[in-house]
Protein backbone atom coordinates (compact mmCIF):
# COMPACT_ATOMS: atom_id res chain seq x y z
CA UNK A 1 0.00 0.00 0.00
CA UNK A 2 2.68 2.38 0.69
CA UNK A 3 4.37 1.86 -2.35
CA UNK A 4 0.85 2.55 -4.13
CA UNK A 5 0.99 6.11 -2.65
CA UNK A 6 4.66 6.98 -3.32
CA UNK A 7 3.43 5.91 -6.81
CA UNK A 8 0.39 7.71 -6.66
CA UNK A 9 2.53 11.18 -5.58
CA UNK A 10 5.20 10.41 -8.10
CA UNK A 11 4.05 12.91 -11.04
CA UNK A 12 3.02 15.63 -8.43
CA UNK A 13 7.44 15.53 -7.28
CA UNK A 14 8.57 15.39 -11.01
CA UNK A 15 6.13 18.27 -12.02
CA UNK A 16 7.05 20.07 -8.93
CA UNK A 17 11.27 19.05 -9.44
CA UNK A 18 10.43 20.52 -13.28
CA UNK A 19 9.12 23.39 -12.08
CA UNK A 20 11.95 24.72 -9.97
CA UNK A 21 13.95 24.39 -13.41
CA UNK A 22 11.84 26.08 -15.06
CA UNK A 23 10.91 29.14 -13.15
CA UNK A 24 14.61 29.50 -12.54
CA UNK A 25 14.97 29.63 -16.38
CA UNK A 26 12.36 31.86 -17.28
CA UNK A 27 13.52 34.11 -14.23
CA UNK A 28 17.13 34.74 -16.30
CA UNK A 29 15.33 35.22 -19.48
CA UNK A 30 13.21 38.12 -17.73
CA UNK A 31 13.99 41.46 -18.91
CA UNK A 32 11.93 43.67 -16.50
CA UNK A 33 12.36 42.76 -13.06
CA UNK A 34 9.84 45.79 -11.74
CA UNK A 35 6.44 46.31 -14.04
CA UNK A 36 6.69 50.31 -14.43
CA UNK A 37 3.56 51.92 -13.03
CA UNK A 38 3.43 54.67 -16.08
CA UNK A 39 3.71 54.44 -19.33
CA UNK A 40 4.77 57.85 -21.49
CA UNK A 41 2.26 59.94 -19.17
CA UNK A 42 -0.63 56.88 -19.07
CA UNK A 43 -0.90 55.56 -15.45
CA UNK A 44 -1.11 51.86 -14.80
CA UNK A 45 -4.16 50.13 -13.06
CA UNK A 46 -3.98 46.19 -13.01
CA UNK A 47 -6.49 43.85 -12.36
CA UNK A 48 -5.04 40.10 -13.13
CA UNK A 49 -4.73 40.03 -16.83
CA UNK A 50 -6.01 43.05 -17.09
CA UNK A 51 -4.77 46.16 -17.76
CA UNK A 52 -5.48 49.80 -18.23
CA UNK A 53 -4.01 53.05 -18.78
CA UNK A 54 -5.29 56.38 -18.30
CA UNK A 55 -4.54 60.07 -18.83
CA UNK A 56 -5.89 63.15 -18.41
CA UNK A 57 -5.84 66.01 -21.05
CA UNK A 58 -7.84 69.24 -21.04
CA UNK A 59 -11.32 67.73 -20.30
CA UNK A 60 -11.14 64.88 -21.50
CA UNK A 61 -9.80 61.50 -20.38
CA UNK A 62 -7.65 58.90 -22.60
CA UNK A 63 -7.93 55.29 -21.40
CA UNK A 64 -6.66 52.04 -23.29
CA UNK A 65 -7.85 48.94 -21.82
CA UNK A 66 -6.27 45.56 -22.67
CA UNK A 67 -6.15 41.55 -21.83
CA UNK A 68 -2.85 40.09 -21.86
CA UNK A 69 -4.12 36.24 -21.97
CA UNK A 70 -3.66 34.88 -25.12
CA UNK A 71 -1.72 37.58 -26.82
CA UNK A 72 1.77 36.55 -27.04
CA UNK A 73 3.20 35.63 -30.49
CA UNK A 74 7.05 35.31 -32.08
CA UNK A 75 8.55 38.35 -32.90
CA UNK A 76 9.89 36.81 -35.58
CA UNK A 77 9.99 33.32 -37.53
CA UNK A 78 12.26 31.19 -35.86
CA UNK A 79 15.69 30.07 -37.45
CA UNK A 80 15.23 26.24 -37.71
CA UNK A 81 18.75 24.61 -36.58
CA UNK A 82 18.46 20.93 -36.57
CA UNK A 83 21.72 20.76 -34.23
CA UNK A 84 18.90 23.07 -31.59
CA UNK A 85 16.27 21.85 -29.42
CA UNK A 86 14.20 24.67 -29.78
CA UNK A 87 14.66 27.62 -32.26
CA UNK A 88 15.65 30.97 -30.48
CA UNK A 89 12.68 32.78 -30.58
CA UNK A 90 11.29 36.24 -29.04
CA UNK A 91 7.86 36.15 -27.75
CA UNK A 92 5.46 39.57 -27.58
CA UNK A 93 2.32 40.24 -26.50
CA UNK A 94 0.35 42.56 -28.85
CA UNK A 95 -2.89 42.52 -27.37
CA UNK A 96 -5.95 43.88 -29.13
CA UNK A 97 -6.70 46.96 -27.08
CA UNK A 98 -9.64 49.75 -26.48
CA UNK A 99 -8.91 53.04 -26.88
CA UNK A 100 -12.13 55.01 -25.05
CA UNK A 101 -11.57 59.30 -26.03
CA UNK A 102 -13.98 60.60 -22.67
CA UNK A 103 -15.63 63.99 -22.71
CA UNK A 104 -17.99 63.77 -19.69
CA UNK A 105 -20.36 61.13 -20.04
CA UNK A 106 -19.69 60.92 -23.79
CA UNK A 107 -17.44 58.25 -25.33
CA UNK A 108 -15.54 57.82 -28.42
CA UNK A 109 -14.45 54.15 -28.51
CA UNK A 110 -12.08 52.20 -30.46
CA UNK A 111 -10.94 48.53 -30.68
CA UNK A 112 -7.76 48.36 -32.23
CA UNK A 113 -5.36 45.54 -32.57
CA UNK A 114 -1.50 44.95 -34.03
CA UNK A 115 -0.90 44.39 -37.50
CA UNK A 116 0.63 40.82 -38.10
CA UNK A 117 4.04 39.99 -39.53
CA UNK A 118 2.62 39.53 -42.91
CA UNK A 119 -0.08 42.57 -43.06
CA UNK A 120 2.74 44.99 -41.88
CA UNK A 121 4.64 43.54 -45.23
CA UNK A 122 1.61 44.24 -47.27
CA UNK A 123 1.39 47.54 -45.69
CA UNK A 124 4.77 48.99 -46.31
CA UNK A 125 4.36 47.28 -49.96
CA UNK A 126 1.72 50.07 -49.82
CA UNK A 127 3.89 52.91 -47.55
CA UNK A 128 2.24 52.48 -44.69
CA UNK A 129 3.62 52.18 -41.85
CA UNK A 130 1.20 51.95 -38.64
CA UNK A 131 1.79 49.07 -36.27
CA UNK A 132 -1.83 48.48 -35.76
CA UNK A 133 -5.65 49.05 -37.06
CA UNK A 134 -9.03 49.88 -36.09
CA UNK A 135 -10.75 46.98 -36.11
CA UNK A 136 -14.45 48.69 -34.80
CA UNK A 137 -15.32 52.26 -34.02
CA UNK A 138 -18.57 53.51 -31.49
CA UNK A 139 -19.79 56.24 -30.18
CA UNK A 140 -22.31 56.38 -26.88
CA UNK A 141 -23.41 57.79 -23.49
CA UNK A 142 -23.33 57.03 -20.46
CA UNK A 143 -22.23 53.36 -19.42
CA UNK A 144 -21.39 50.56 -22.53
CA UNK A 145 -24.12 48.25 -23.18
CA UNK A 146 -24.21 45.83 -25.97
CA UNK A 147 -26.78 47.18 -27.48
CA UNK A 148 -24.42 50.16 -28.76
CA UNK A 149 -23.93 50.33 -32.39
CA UNK A 150 -20.43 49.55 -33.29
CA UNK A 151 -18.99 49.52 -37.09
CA UNK A 152 -16.60 47.68 -37.79
CA UNK A 153 -13.15 49.00 -38.87
CA UNK A 154 -13.45 47.50 -42.59
CA UNK A 155 -16.61 48.95 -43.77
CA UNK A 156 -15.16 52.25 -43.13
CA UNK A 157 -14.88 54.60 -45.96
CA UNK A 158 -11.33 54.69 -46.61
CA UNK A 159 -10.65 58.31 -45.98
CA UNK A 160 -13.09 58.46 -42.59
CA UNK A 161 -10.65 55.37 -41.58
CA UNK A 162 -7.71 57.73 -42.36
CA UNK A 163 -9.45 60.44 -40.39
CA UNK A 164 -9.53 58.25 -37.46
CA UNK A 165 -6.28 56.78 -37.68
CA UNK A 166 -4.86 60.97 -37.52
CA UNK A 167 -7.46 61.73 -34.35
CA UNK A 168 -5.72 58.81 -32.61
CA UNK A 169 -2.42 59.70 -33.34
CA UNK A 170 -3.23 63.47 -31.98
CA UNK A 171 -4.65 61.85 -28.92
CA UNK A 172 -1.27 60.55 -28.36
CA UNK A 173 -2.28 56.80 -29.87
CA UNK A 174 1.04 56.90 -31.77
CA UNK A 175 3.11 54.45 -33.22
CA UNK A 176 5.73 55.07 -30.69
CA UNK A 177 3.10 54.62 -27.54
CA UNK A 178 2.26 51.23 -28.59
CA UNK A 179 5.53 49.87 -29.21
CA UNK A 180 5.93 50.76 -25.27
CA UNK A 181 2.73 49.25 -24.50
CA UNK A 182 3.99 45.91 -26.48
CA UNK A 183 6.58 46.17 -24.37
CA UNK A 184 5.21 46.79 -21.01
CA UNK A 185 2.51 43.74 -21.81
CA UNK A 186 5.36 41.47 -22.70
CA UNK A 187 6.88 42.32 -19.55
CA UNK A 188 3.67 41.86 -17.48
CA UNK A 189 2.49 38.83 -19.19
CA UNK A 190 6.07 37.23 -18.44
CA UNK A 191 5.65 38.07 -14.72
CA UNK A 192 2.27 36.82 -14.72
CA UNK A 193 3.09 33.47 -16.51
CA UNK A 194 5.82 33.06 -13.78
CA UNK A 195 3.98 33.68 -10.98
CA UNK A 196 1.98 31.18 -12.16
CA UNK A 197 4.45 28.43 -12.66
CA UNK A 198 5.21 28.99 -8.56
CA UNK A 199 1.77 29.07 -7.76
CA UNK A 200 1.24 25.68 -9.77
CA UNK A 201 4.93 24.77 -8.11
CA UNK A 202 3.30 25.35 -4.18
CA UNK A 203 0.31 23.84 -5.16
CA UNK A 204 1.70 20.29 -6.23
CA UNK A 205 4.34 20.97 -3.20
CA UNK A 206 1.31 20.60 -0.70
CA UNK A 207 2.05 24.36 0.63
Amino acid sequence: MLADLRTCNLPEQELVEFLHEEIAAERKLQKTKNIPTEVCGFKVKLDGSEVSLSKAAGDEKIEINFNVNHSVDSDTEPDINPNMDKPNIELKSRPTFEVDIKRGDRTLGFTCSYISHNQEQQENDGFNDDIFGIDEVTFYEGEWKDSNYAVSGEVLDGYLYDLLMNLLEEKGITNELMEKVSDFATAYEHSSYIHMLESVQKFSAGK
